[in-house]
């Protein structure tokens, strides 16, 4: 039965009686209490490209698992066990979120680890008060796929705080290698930092006498970002240890970085014959190699490519 069938099925059945309408009240006015740091997170996630590119490539794997796993309906439209011990979750991230807060601003404290605290707490809190409707509603069933996406979810919004703080390693970083990567092929190129702007240097790299300038757009946060995601969504999915997760996660970085830099050089290559076609040259690779990177993420980590045969479907 398609999914849409049995949750229909299961909502006429649910409705009927009264407790149904006092649990959806109680997940919705959890949902609700999140709302202005959920529409923070919206806004900060929409109003930069390479996080929201980030947020799709997620949901389309997400999705895939989804097709693949391909659950049914059991325990929906209650609190079932996994939706309460979301709600456990979430309620207690929420007091350790409040009580970092009010340490730093009662103590007016400046310190590092009660701030990841603070900023980790609210935000694993919120998706799991997330998970939990996601439970209410769909049932037991996708608990592997909801735990796994949620882990996944949580280091997202968490990175995405940090994006500004890594931009200029990640753009140096990938500068010098493809500057390093040039040279390997026998090119002549140089590379220099120029000060237009006074708060904001630029990374240049000169090549047949073009300036190529490897801006905060091309320091690879979110080819990377995408990459680790994916990576780790698949370690928790598949239930590796830590030592295979931690392998995954390395591999994915390389994989992100190596990307990224490719683009970068495939860039200075191609557009001196295309100069005038320069930004929609920008934007096609830097597309191209973005989904080349999940793919061969989502292949070399052995994400799941086709959807099983069932028994009843042999019978």
């Amino acid at each position: 039965m398609a999914l849409r069938s049995q949750l229909l099925q299961t909502l006429k059945d649910r409705v009927k009686r009264p407790n149904f309408w006092i649990e959806l009240t109680i997940v919705t006015f959890l949902l609700l209490s999140f709302a202005p740091v959920s529409l923070s997170f919206a806004e900060n996630t929409l109003s930069e490209t390479r996080v929201l590119h980030s947020l799709i490539t997620l949901s389309l794997a997400i999705i895939l698992l989804y097709r693949f796993e391909s659950p049914t309906i059991k325990n929906a439209l209650k609190i079932n066990k996994h939706c309460q011990k979301s709600l456990t979750i979430a309620f207690s991230l929420l007091l350790i979120f409040v009580a970092s807060k009010a340490t730093l601003f009662i103590f007016q404290l400046d310190s590092f680890i009660l701030s990841i605290i603070y900023s980790l707490s609210i935000v694993a809190s919120m998706v799991m008060a997330l998970s939990s409707f996601v439970f209410f509603v769909f049932g037991t069933e996708i608990s592997r796929i909801t735990y796994s996406s949620s882990i996944t979810f949580i280091l997202f919004l968490f990175l995405s705080l940090f994006m500004i703080q890594v931009d200029w390693p990640l753009r140096a970083l990938a500068a010098h290698w493809s500057v390093f990567l040039i040279e390997l092929f026998g090119q002549s190129v140089d590379f220099f930092i120029a000060f237009k702007h006074e708060n904001s240097p630029d990374l240049i790299i000169q090549f047949k006498e073009r300036n190529f300038n490897v801006a905060s757009e091309c320091n690879g946060f979110g080819i990377i970002l995408n990459s680790v995601l994916i990576s780790l969504l698949l370690s928790v999915y598949k239930r590796h240890s830590f030592v295979d997760g931690f392998i995954n996660t390395i591999a994915a970085l390389f994989i992100g970085f190596s990307f990224n830099v490719l683009r970068i050089i495939s860039i200075i290559f191609i557009a001196p014959f295309l100069f005038e076609y320069y930004d929609f040259l920008h934007e096609l690779l830097g597309t191209l190699f973005y989904w080349g990177a999940f793919f061969v993420t989502w292949y070399l980590l052995k994400g799941p490519l086709e959807k099983p045969i069932k028994e009843t479907e042999l019978a």
